[in-house]
Order: C-alpha cells, then sequence, then structure tokens
C-alpha cells in the first residue's frame, strides 16, 4: 500500500507542477483576476508562480526516482522513500497548522485557508502512514 501511495503522489507532484508551469507561463492575467491587490506587476506573478511550480515538479521526480528504485529492489530506496514521506508529513502538517492559523487570523478569507488546511491535513495523514509501513517494512526485513 506504501507504494500504490507513493505513486499516487508522484502522479499528483508531476501533474500539479506541469500545471502551474503552464499557468505561470500562460494563465498568469486570469490568476491575477482571482487573487487579491498584489504588489508585483504580471510577469512577476507568472515568473513566481513557474519558479514555484518547477519545485512542485522537482518533488515529484523526486518521488519518480524513489518509486522506480523501489521497484528496482534497490538497497537505499526503501530508505529514501522513509525519508521522502516523513519529511513531506511534517512539512505539510505544518502547512495545515499554517493555514488553520491564517484562517483564524483573516476571517474573510476563512474558507479557502480551511480548504487548504484540509487538504495539507490529508496529505500529511497519507505520508504519515506510508511513513509508518515503511518503518513496519525495515522492522520486519531486520527481523528475519
Amino acid at each position: 500500500m506504501a507504494r500504490a501511495v507513493l505513486l499516487a503522489a508522484t502522479i499528483v507532484w508531476l501533474v500539479a507542477g506541469i500545471v502551474g508551469i503552464g499557468i505561470g507561463l500562460l494563465g498568469s492575467t486570469g490568476l491575477q483576476r482571482v487573487l487579491p491587490p498584489l504588489a508585483i506587476d504580471l510577469a512577476a506573478l507568472g515568473g513566481a508562480v513557474v519558479a514555484v511550480a518547477v519545485g512542485v515538479l522537482a518533488v515529484g521526480v523526486a518521488h519518480a526516482v524513489v518509486v522506480l528504485g523501489m521497484r528496482a529492489g534497490h538497497p537505499a530506496a526503501r530508505s529514501a522513500a522513509l525519508l521522502l514521506s516523513a519529511t513531506l508529513s511534517a512539512l505539510l502538517l505544518a502547512l495545515a497548522a499554517a493555514s488553520a492559523t491564517s484562517a483564524v487570523t483573516l476571517p474573510e478569507r476563512a474558507p479557502s485557508f480551511l480548504v487548504a488546511c484540509a487538504a495539507a491535513a490529508v496529505g500529511a495523514a497519507a505520508y504519515g502512514l506510508v511513513t509508518v509501513l515503511l518503518v513496519a517494512e525495515v522492522r520486519a526485513s531486520r527481523a528475519r
């Protein structure tokens, strides 16, 4: 099950990165219309979106490398998967807490922050489950 969750996460991260790059390059005008007033111009908004999307794409590539390594039976792949899942679980938990705090601080934007909080909490739980399953695998393999 851990591998299936990591494979699904790989697809989500890769698609999100590609879509984000597309939005940054082609859809900045539409994005600017739905955002509150910004202190940056349209080109800077597009560049920022592309930069973040490239980071998201890099996380997707890291997932793909880990998943492929696990499929190939590479000895370090399970450790890399464990590190990746534990790190992202903690990161998404922090993001959930930050968005919940923002929902309280900015009540006029609470609905969008609460959606972000719920999404981050689901992601943190999924990566937490992967972490627990991988730790159990490591323990089982050491007990043999």
